[in-house]
């Protein structure tokens, strides 16, 4: 009975540290990559950073590729659920967006949330591909991803009949993709709501028919 009592109070405990100790690598993690790019950053420090042993490191992540992309896919949702972005309902909310430059100000403000967690990890996995084939199929990942959700987001555009009539929904999404990327957002460096009103009324020109004086 005494056992019994035991385990069943014992394994949330363990269960709760165990998941403590996964966010304090993962978080380490981020760290090194961001800052000091992927080949750089070994397990061993990563476990250093986390003021856990190597050998901790490796009960939770099989190796660096793995703990990488656990990462990644955390500091672009900003929750651990494995749901893609374009499948969660905030993601339909801004395609439901009746307004052309409400839903160009919706995006601009979630892509630059999303930059200022994940945008330096991107860039870093970016910077790694070239040299790294698990690290160019997480980039061609990404990109796929990325260029997937921004042609929903310019059709959601064309159909609110706001959009330049030269363009069609391919060529926005071309836009998007190009002034959202990650390597935009690393090259200007400017703070985030500098870039976000950047953004928004470089898109606003860029893509809408003007609005007309009354």
């Amino acid at each position: 009975m005494k056992d019994e009592v035991k385990r069943s109070y014992s394994s949330p405990l363990r269960e709760q540290a165990a998941a403590q100790t996964r966010l304090l690598v993962r978080d380490a993690g981020h760290r090194l990559f961001a800052r000091d790019g992927f080949a750089a950053t070994s397990m061993r420090r990563i476990a250093h950073e986390a003021g856990v042993s190597e050998r901790t490191v490796y009960t939770h992540y099989r190796n660096k590729v793995e703990l990488f992309q656990d990462a990644l896919n955390v500091a672009i949702a900003g929750d651990e659920e494995p749901v893609a972005l374009r499948d969660r309902p905030s993601f339909a909310e801004v395609l439901a967006v009746p307004s052309a430059r409400e839903l160009i100000a919706e995006l601009v403000r979630r892509n630059g949330v999303v930059l200022e967690r994940a945008g330096a990890l991107i860039m870093a996995g970016i910077e790694s591909s070239g040299a790294d084939a698990d690290m160019r199929r997480i980039s061609d990942e990404g990109e796929r991803a990325m260029r997937a959700n921004c042609l929903a987001l310019a059709e959601a555009l064309v159909g609110t009949g706001e959009v330049r009539p030269e363009l069609d929904a391919a060529q926005v999404a071309d836009v998007l993709v190009t002034m959202c990327s990650p390597h935009v957002h690393q090259v200007l460096g400017w703070p985030a709501d500098r870039y976000r009103d950047w953004l928004a009324s470089t898109l606003t020109a860029s893509l809408l028919r003007p609005v007309r004086e009354p």
